[in-house]
């Protein structure tokens, strides 16, 4: 008897132990198995409970473990949906995408293989492909409580297609989250594997509660090694500029927090030596994890049906470049700012020099438009002062000055803008503060073209164009503008935030495009287990 209880215990603390192991993994969809280069991919994300951070990141990355491109997701009720754009010249073969948070990505990752055809490759030639040859598959397991019903086995091409979905009461109060309901092109001859790799960790990196983290580290040059105490500048320029400054720790390393940007956007990062001959260099870490270990790869034939699907898909995707059908909308959303005001405050004079005569220099704006700025330059090196309204008399220091809100130290930049270089300028005439930084006054030039061409390169100072929070994107219609146009889309529907209910429909139209399609359902259990449902039909 007490044997027996023993065994029982122990049953019962391996099943918590795998309901627990499957759950701290990330259940990893993509919207088809197969694609061409220049197409978009869908994914979904199912994420584990109770995790820290609010970013979840999606890369794509190649058999030699390098890293294409990446994304990062916002997470929202422990899921997240995204995309990725495939660039038109990959070459023909096996791609990896992986999902994974920063702060423990050398732990867990959730790996998907992809088949990526390029449309300039012959595919008369291909007779072999690598497939992932991992040690273990995701689990990822068919259900019968989830019924697909009033599909028919054929369709004729652009024809309305309609089904329900019946699911079982008692599959209801499991489930966790949303459901990816989707109806798509599949190849049976090709079916995607999925893998979690879990690691030992040995560095943890930081959490990204609130948006995405940018981090780096300034050094200087003379001996390489990390200079402490620097201060770093980051400037998101706009109309209202964003701005944020971080003194290097003792390491030389700074952080930054993009929590209200989503899109691409262009940043800059620079660094001042905190004497005028000290020279520095500021580098940034990557925004994704390290490819990490590779899989191993096995060869496998080709099969004629395949090479088929990839040939019309290549002709698909090549029409609808020609075309100019997109199936995908990006939502226009722009989180909205709550500054009334740019970072150093309300300005005491705003100069518009378009209203006023022609002038060549900015030595001429200054003298004859900007009141209480003293702009001279003596053998070619440029001084600027600012009055204090509080004393009367010119600051004795160098104000802020700032270029579309990029803080500025040479005045040679600046020197040569005229009335046609210039849209505004903003002159604060008392002093102000911005967390412990003072600024003896400010002049801020915004510029007509927003090219940031005149900022000199240096070691000091990087310009990227970077992509924050990812917009939101959905399927759009097509959008056929003469009858004689062939509608190309492999993807028929595709909704990732499917509210669960004991009956769904699902209503869309076929495409011109002939072959296999399915409807598939997949969704997750409160323990963590992945599920899914799936019926195919034919479009002919």
């Amino acid at each position: 008897m007490k044997n027996s209880l023993l065994i029982f215990i122990f049953l019962i603390i391996l099943s918590m132990s795998g309901r627990t192991q499957t759950k701290s993994f990330y259940g990893l969809y993509s919207d088809r198995d197969i694609y061409v280069s220049g197409e978009t991919l869908l994914a979904k994300i199912y994420l584990p409970d109770s995790i820290p951070s609010r970013i979840i990141c999606l890369d794509l990355v190649n058999q030699n473990g390098i890293r294409i491109n990446g994304v990062s997701l916002a997470i929202r009720d422990n899921e997240a949906e995204g995309y990725l754009q495939l660039p038109d010249s990959l070459s023909s073969g096996t791609y990896l995408i992986r999902c994974y948070q920063k702060y423990n990505a050398g732990k867990i990752k959730t790996i998907r293989e992809i088949y990526i055809s390029s449309r300039f490759d012959r595919l008369e030639k291909t007779d072999q492909l690598k497939r992932v040859a991992p040690s273990s598959v995701f689990p990822d397991k068919k259900t019968d409580m989830i019924q697909i019903s009033e599909l028919e086995k054929s369709y004729p091409s652009l024809s309305k297609i309609e089904a329900g979905i019946r699911i079982d009461e008692s599959l209801l109060k499991e489930l966790d989250g949303s459901l990816l309901v989707s109806v798509v092109q599949a190849d049976s001859s090709y079916v995607s594997k999925c893998y979690a790799e879990q690691t030992e960790q040995t560095k943890s990196g930081m959490i990204e509660k609130k948006g995405i983290i940018i981090s780096g580290i300034v050094t200087d040059k003379k001996n390489s090694e990390p200079a402490s105490g620097i201060t770093v500048f980051l400037t998101i320029p706009d109309s209202i500029p964003g701005f944020q400054y971080f003194k290097t720790q003792k390491d030389g390393r700074f952080f930054f927090l993009l929590d209200k940007y989503f899109g691409s956007i262009q940043a800059v990062i620079q660094c001042f030596g905190n004497t005028p001959l000290q020279r520095l260099n500021v580098k940034l870490d990557e925004l994704f994890a390290e490819p990490g270990k590779i899989p191993d790869f096995r060869l496998q034939s080709i099969s004629g049906t395949l090479k088929e699907t990839l040939a019309r898909n290549i002709s698909a995707v090549t029409l609808r470049k020609v075309f100019g059908q997109n199936n995908y909308a990006i939502s226009p959303y722009k989180e909205k700012s709550t500054e009334d005001y740019p970072y150093y405050g309300k300005a005491t004079h705003t100069i518009d020099p378009k209203l006023f005569v022609d002038l060549p220099d900015f030595a001429e704006i200054s003298r004859e438009l900007l009141p209480g700025v003293k702009y001279r330059n003596y053998n070619n090196e440029p001084t600027l002062q600012v009055i204090n309204n509080s004393t009367h008399y010119y600051f004795e220091e160098n104000p802020l000055i700032l270029l579309d809100g990029i803080p500025v130290r040479d005045l040679n930049v600046i020197k040569d803008m005229g009335t046609s270089d210039i849209e505004r300028v903003d002159i604060c005439k008392n002093e102000r503060f911005y967390g412990d930084l003072r600024f003896p006054g400010v002049v801020a030039i915004y510029s007509t073209k927003k090219e940031y061409s005149r900022l000199p390169e240096s070691s000091q100072l990087i310009r990227l164009k970077l992509e924050a929070i990812q917009l939101p994107c959905k399927l759009a219609e097509p959008n056929l503008t003469e009858p004689s146009v062939p509608d190309m889309r492999q993807i028929l529907y595709w909704n990732p935030a499917t509210k669960p209910g004991s009956m769904l429909s699902v209503q869309c139209n076929a495409s011109s495009i002939i072959g296999q399609f399915k409807l598939s359902v997949k969704g997750r259990l409160k323990d963590g287990t992945l599920i899914f449902s799936e019926k195919q039909f034919e479009v002919k």
